[in-house]
């Protein structure tokens, strides 16, 4: 008998570990650990140097090398394309390979294993290696949203969030591994990345299931687990740049980041536990009612409580669809609802009669559209703007990190320290506003492209910081710059799949995303780098004199036939144009708020909470992912 008891234990411990790997929740752990490795486009200066000193580049070319990089980073269309037409892992297998690829042919350039290649191949290489990066990400963030559409928010930020952490936590490894070898960082940038995304593609897949009432609380968990981490990089960062520590030291401050990535799998077993207590109460409930009337309590207990699909609120402006309901009498409370914008069932039917084809109408706010439909609407042009507004000059700013503390005469310790914060302020506005755009939209109805117009009007502020360079104005811009920066890559996606629904989501948010690296091209290019070069031929000092002075060890990368600028006027114009631009970003967020504004405040309820209870769910009229349309698409909301 005990050995039956403890063989029933064990088959149960081990059906509840499988339970465990099939669950949504553990899809989410999987797209944490890969997203933790996918941020390599933000460790670019940690081995530009090699590249330049290896293959005999100067600034022009390595300025080149990374908009390339910026270039594959942000440009998805093909992997948002491939995720349409394909699975998940199908996804991540691709990107694995084209990363893998383009990291391998730039390791081996920079060591001397194969002849030095062309600058257009090396542009190529490094292309193709960033560009994996949006095969991970479309890959994690689109399947997730699809896991938890009613939370998607709170989903994307956490995605978001990772990502922006992993440029620290790739620093954290790279030194714990190689003890700040910069060509061998390539190398862990090659197989790292692929392997993680290989060895858990399979687990990552759509799971639809029943909205639960611990749903949002177990992500605010995770939440609370992101920041953490990010609280002990920012004091690692700071130890770092106080004192320098051991190669043990690093080994083992890296073994704790581990094991905080590992913290998730207890809010994923955490959940499952409390699933099959829901799910044995129903079935307890079910058997001892045999009447088909009976098979189902009321109302569970309170701490077994669950909200299903149809009952859920996670947008404003639907209301739920009632179950098994019958398609004709659906069909007629539909046209009962929006009759003033459709035709009645006896002119369609005089229309059929006659012979008469209906024209098919493009779809509204909400609903699924196409990529074609998509691009024809204002709404899909004026988030581009405002992304290659906002995005594009953060994106400037972070790229020039480097010749803004050099030309301030900052050593490259504290240039450092000024990337460190970008990332850690970039981590905290993507999750940040990811969850507190969701908890305002339910709760008050206040709309995500306000947040989006906000975080613009504080980035200009951001940039005036950076222009008038007061004693310490680098790390206030460093940090209001890193926050609006990855606010803003949160928010637009949320924003995309709301307004054009989730059926081409991965398409249309890739597609929107190659603001980013335009703005940036435009203002890093052909603004940053002509002002800097102008200032530069102004002061005409030459790279040997500057070498002799304060000792900072930058300068000494550039060769000497080059000009350095030194001042707070080399970059003062830039960021004033750049502050320019991302105000004339937010007065176009503003023309999509007043756009949008119906359609986010439809259907406004005096409940705060909305995820109470499924009565106040149902008042709110939760997001219906494909039966949005036809609560709200006809009377409201034409893009």
């Amino acid at each position: 008998m005990k050995f039956r008891a403890r063989h029933s234990d064990i088959k149960e411990k081990i059906n509840f570990v499988g339970r465990m790997l099939k669950s949504r929740w553990f899809v989410v752990v999987c797209a944490i650990w890969i997203q933790c490795c996918s941020g390599s486009a933000y460790t670019f200066g940690i081995y530009s140097q090699s590249i330049k000193v290896a293959l005999n580049y100067n600034q022009k070319h390595l300025d080149t090398l990374a908009s390339f990089k910026d270039l594959g980073a942000n440009v998805g269309i093909v992997s948002g394309i491939i995720f349409e037409h394909t699975s998940p892992w199908a996804v991540l297998a691709i990107g694995a390979l084209q990363s893998g690829f383009g990291y391998l042919m730039i390791w081996l350039s920079v060591v001397g294993r194969v002849p030095s290649p062309a600058f257009w191949e090396m542009c190529l290489y490094m292309f193709m290696a960033a560009n994996g990066s949006t095969y991970f990400n479309t890959a994690t963030v689109v399947t997730c949203v699809e896991n938890f559409p009613r939370s998607r928010g709170i989903v994307i930020g956490l995605m978001k969030g990772f990502l922006g952490l992993s440029g620290a936590i790739l620093t954290q490894l790279y030194r714990a591994i190689y003890a700040e070898a910069p060509e061998s960082y390539i190398f862990m940038l090659m197989w790292l990345p692929t392997l993680m995304a290989l060895a858990w593609m399979l687990f990552l897949r759509p799971l639809p299931s029943l909205k639960r009432s611990n749903e949002s609380e177990n992500l605010y968990l995770m939440s609370a687990i992101a920041l953490f981490l990010a609280a002990y990089l920012m004091t690692l960062i700071i130890i770092e740049n106080t004192m320098k520590l051991t190669h043990l030291t690093s080994v083992i401050t890296c073994s704790i980041c581990g094991l905080i990535l590992l913290l998730p799998l207890g809010v994923v077993y955490k959940s499952e536990r409390e699933d099959a207590e829901v799910d044995v109460f129903l079935s307890s409930s079910s058997s001892s009612n045999p009447s088909p009337s009976l098979k189902q309590p009321l109302l569970p207990p309170p701490s077994l409580n669950f909200e299903s699909a149809s009952s859920s609120s996670a947008f404003p402006g639907s209301t739920p669809v009632p179950p098994e309901k019958d398609p004709k009498a659906k069909a007629e409370e539909s046209g009962a609802k929006k009759g003033y914008h459709s035709k009645s069932e006896g002119e369609a039917s005089e229309a059929a009669d006659e012979g008469t084809r209906v024209e098919r109408r493009e779809p509204h706010r909400g609903e699924n559209h196409t990529f074609i439909q998509a691009v024809k609407k204002a709404d899909f042009w004026l988030l581009f703007v405002a992304m290659a507004c906002g995005m594009g000059s953060g994106l400037t700013a972070i790229d020039n990190m480097g010749q803004i503390g050099a030309s301030q005469g900052y050593s490259v310790q504290k240039v450092g320290t000024f990337i460190s914060l970008l990332s850690i302020w970039n981590f905290l506005g993507r999750l940040g506003f990811g969850t507190i755009s969701e908890i305002c939209l339910h709760r008050y109805r206040i709309a995500r492209p306000v947040f989006l117009a906000l975080t613009q009007a504080t980035m200009s502020i951001g940039h005036l910081i950076y222009a008038v360079a007061f004693p310490g104005s680098l790390y206030v811009g460093s940090v209001i710059i890193g926050l609006c920066y990855g606010a803003q890559w949160s928010l637009m996606p949320a924003i995309t799949s709301e307004i054009f629904g989730l059926v081409r989501f991965g398409t249309l948010f890739n597609t929107i995303a190659i603001a980013s690296p335009l703005g940036a091209y435009f203002l890093s290019v052909q603004v940053a780098g002509r002002i800097y070069d102008y200032e530069a031929e102004k002061e005409g000092i030459p790279v040997p004199l500057i070498n002799d002075l304060d000792g900072i060890p930058i300068f000494r990368w550039l060769k000497s036939s080059e000009l350095l600028c030194n001042g707070a006027q080399c970059f003062r114009m830039t960021f004033i144009i750049m502050a320019i631009v991302s105000f004339f970003g937010c007065l176009v967020c503003l023309i999509l708020v007043a756009r949008t504004k119906t359609f986010y405040y439809q259907g406004k309820s005096p409940s705060r909470d909305p995820m109470k209870s499924s009565l106040r769910s149902s008042l709110l009229c939760g997001w219906q992912d494909q039966g949005f349309a036809a609560n709200i698409g006809h009377g409201y909301g034409k893009g």
